[in-house]
């Protein structure tokens, strides 16, 4: 075979920690994850000092964190590594070779809903795809007893990203739920229902989903799909239906820019939430790498 005709070789799974109820959350769904996509597993604990020696609490930590993730990967082995440096520019730098970056909504063991400083500065400069591991109470984390939700809005992109929920549904032998939602303003409504027209966005966004349906149903045949298109506001609507999702999947447009969607779910989602950098939309990975601070200092097992 032609080396160059090969196909690139995916990266591993990352996951950082910092001992927090919601990043060993994380680290359990990332290493079901990387079984699920058959993929290394790194969980990484970024130490926001630089001692010579890294501390003993530390090393517990990651030893903890190491036995979670394979209690959760089947069997995988799992990396784990001390890394020193400011947490979201260590991960970003670390996740320029990764398939996939995993983090706690928040860390430290604080029990509020909203989102981390670390998630939230990933979220803008994560350079592959980012799933912030989210829960609402008293639901398991993972929960694959629910369908995967994808949320689209027309724009150039939103095939592909259509395409990429479909694998990860596949891979949990989950049903896909795509769901487009148009707003129109009251003066519009008013305007159209006087002249009698119908509505355009509804049927514009109903082709579309039939487009992309026509690919997914090639690309897996016996994949459970169902398509809504409704009206509404796009951010509110996709929250409800997070209720009862096992994972959203959401793109981020404008390079680094994380939308309106997308930050409210990564604010209030009722379960994980996977930010896909659409073909379009990805940031510069050099860019992102170059301006992460803080280095490796030991890698174990």
């Amino acid at each position: 075979m032609d080396p160059m005709s090969a196909a690139p070789i995916a990266g591993p799974v990352v996951v950082g920690t910092d001992g927090s109820g919601g990043a060993t959350r994380a680290v359990a769904w990332a290493a079901e994850e990387a079984d699920l996509r058959g993929l290394p597993l790194q969980v990484v604990c970024v130490l926001a000092r630089h001692p010579h020696v890294p501390a003993p609490e530390a090393d517990a930590l990651l030893r903890r964190a190491a036995a979670v993730a394979r209690i959760n990967s089947d069997g995988r082995p799992v990396e784990s590594r001390i890394a020193v440096g400011t947490p979201a520019y260590v991960l970003a730098r670390l996740a320029a070779d990764a398939e996939l970056l995993v983090v706690g909504n928040r860390g430290g063991g604080r029990a509020l809903p909203t989102l981390g400083t670390t998630a939230a500065r990933l979220a803008r400069t994560c350079p592959c795809a980012l799933a912030v591991v989210r829960a609402a109470p008293g639901r398991p984390v993972p929960d694959r007893g629910r369908p995967v939700l994808v949320a689209v809005d027309g724009r150039p992109g939103s095939a592909a990203l259509v395409r990429h929920a479909a694998r990860l549904a596949a891979n949990r032998d989950a049903e896909l739920q795509v769901v487009h939602v148009w707003k129109e303003h009251a003066a519009e409504v008013i305007r159209r229902l006087g002249r009698r027209e119908r509505v355009p966005h509804r049927e514009e966004a109903e082709r579309a989903l039939e487009d992309i349906a026509t690919t997914v149903a090639a690309d897996h045949p016996g994949l459970r799909v169902r398509w809504t298109v409704e009206r509404g506001g796009a951010p509110w609507s996709v929250l409800e239906l997070s209720d009862v999702a096992q994972l959203v999947v959401v793109g981020r447009h404008h390079g680094r820019t994380v939308g309106t969607p997308a930050t409210v779910l990564l604010q209030a989602s009722s379960c994980p939430v996977l930010l896909a950098p659409q073909s379009l939309t990805v940031p510069s990975i050099g860019s992102t790498v170059a301006r992460a601070h803080g280095s490796v200092t030991r890698l174990g097992r």
